[in-house]
């Protein structure tokens, strides 16, 4: 079993993301999970991400705020409980929505099948 405390869990950046921090929970250099890793983004008030997509699918769990998502040709409000999923190669945007902290989880799924 691996176990990794919140506040023990490893920092990382990535392009394009802005006003938030990234700790990456499980997978990657954290535990052996393969293929598929999962990590925390806290936003801060107007933090957002700038379009873009990548090769991995993703999986966004909100914890807490708000924040609106575009992709797809559309643009979602979601909240607490809320999810997105999006496809390899799918362009997506998101910001925090009110001016207010939001947490969400985000489960990547490196080899999601593209067909």
């Amino acid at each position: 079993m691996y176990f990794t405390k919140a506040e023990k869990a490893e920092q990382y950046l990535s392009p394009g993301h802005h006003h938030m921090t990234m700790h990456r929970i499980q997978g990657k250099d954290v535990s052996p999970l393969n293929g598929v890793w999962s990590a925390r983004l806290s936003l801060e008030p107007g933090g957002f991400v700038e379009p873009t997509a990548s090769p991995a699918a993703k999986l966004y769990i909100v914890d807490s705020g708000e924040i609106e998502f575009t992709g797809a040709e559309q643009t979602v409000i979601i909240h607490k409980g809320d999810s997105v999923f999006v496809l390899p190669n799918e362009v997506r945007a998101f910001k925090e929505n009110k001016g207010e902290s939001a947490v969400m989880h985000l489960v990547m799924l490196e080899n999601y099948p593209t067909n």
